[in-house]
Order: C-alpha cells, then structure tokens, then sequence
C-alpha cells in the first residue's frame, strides 16, 4: 500500500524556511527536528528563501 505524502500549506512553508534562515544548525538538523524531509527543506528554500532575516556576512575573517 502507498504511503501517505504529507502536504503543507504556503504559511507553513514560508514559516519553516524563516526558522531555517533563523537557526545555526544544519539543514538536515532542522529537518530531522521538523520531521520533513531534507530534500523538502532544501526546495521551500530555494522558492521561498528572502534574506532579510540571515546575517550580512563580514568582508574581514
């Protein structure tokens, strides 16, 4: 028997990519910790993903 695929809707996406972009950890950290799967995670990123949340990354070391 087929498994069941889980679907989630735009704000539960958007909300996850925005903890992603929040947390120090891993991707597949936080997937693991949000029960998705890594490659999942790693496509609402690449669509939803805005960088207004991440750091700006120092020009010295």
């Amino acid at each position: 028997m087929a498994e069941q695929r889980q679907r989630y809707n735009e704000e539960f996406k958007k909300q996850a990519v925005k903890y992603v972009q929040e947390q120090t950890k891993t991707l597949p950290e936080i997937a693991e910790e949000m029960n998705i799967p890594s490659g999942t995670l790693k496509n609402w990123m690449t669509k939803y993903r805005s960088f207004e949340h991440e750091p700006v990354a120092s020009a010295n070391p």
